[in-house]
């Protein structure tokens, strides 16, 4: 995801909406939540829903890392744009080598459509014992695999019919690259992390794991 054609597609307006969603489904998930510390988004892209965040919860910081050095210089232009470089801060680090971040743990800790891109899952779901707070809120959100090639040329056909081709071909390949509902119950299992988390299908395509920590 460090392609220029990438970073240009993943910041573009196409995905407004669906970076929307994700703060809609925090609320939803957890409402009356107000994060007044710090919050972490694994995964962060050019910034997106860390700048959506800042806006949302004026009273906290957002940090975002991200493995791709492109995403963070969109990002970190984004951030300035909008004047939020004392609360929004990007990072570069890749799952799961030790980085530097401006905390050590987090109140809250958000992860968009990074778990199918992991060769190993385990390495997300451990990452979330490593960077959150005791009793912290965590929202994880990814796609889920179909059943089929048809199945998931179909979902990219209604969902997303007008996107970019390269958004289009990148939809396609994330849907095999994803995984089940069993696959995933079976991964926060064996990271304990199932009687934290609950997991469910969000959309026809997506399922979030969301909870607080013990």
């Amino acid at each position: 995801m460090n392609d220029p054609k990438h970073v240009a597609t993943y910041a573009g307006h196409y995905l407004d909406n669906a970076y929307w969603l994700f703060v809609q489904c925090f609320q939803r998930y957890f409402p009356g939540l107000v994060p007044r510390d710090a919050i972490l988004d694994l995964g962060c892209g050019p910034a997106a829903i860390p700048l959506l965040l800042a806006r949302h919860f004026p009273h906290c910081e957002i940090h975002g890392v991200d493995g791709a050095p492109n995403m963070l210089a969109y990002g970190k232009k984004a951030v300035q744009r909008e004047g939020l470089e004392q609360r929004v801060r990007l990072f570069h680090g890749i799952l799961p080598e030790n980085f530097h971040l401006g905390r050590e743990r987090y109140e809250v800790v958000v992860s968009n459509y990074l778990l199918h891109h992991l060769a190993d899952p385990l390495v997300l779901w451990n990452g979330i014992h490593k960077y959150c707070l005791p009793h912290a809120a965590v929202l994880i959100i990814d796609l889920l695999r179909p059943a089929s090639k048809e199945s998931a040329e179909f979902l990219v056909e209604k969902y997303i019919p007008d996107a970019p081709p390269l958004l289009r071909q990148d939809m396609l390949l994330s849907l095999h690259a994803a995984y089940t509902l069993d696959e995933i119950t079976a991964q926060l299992e064996e990271a304990n992390l199932a009687e934290n988390l609950t997991l469910t299908k969000s959309s026809p395509f997506q399922f979030s794991a969301y909870g607080y920590l013990n």
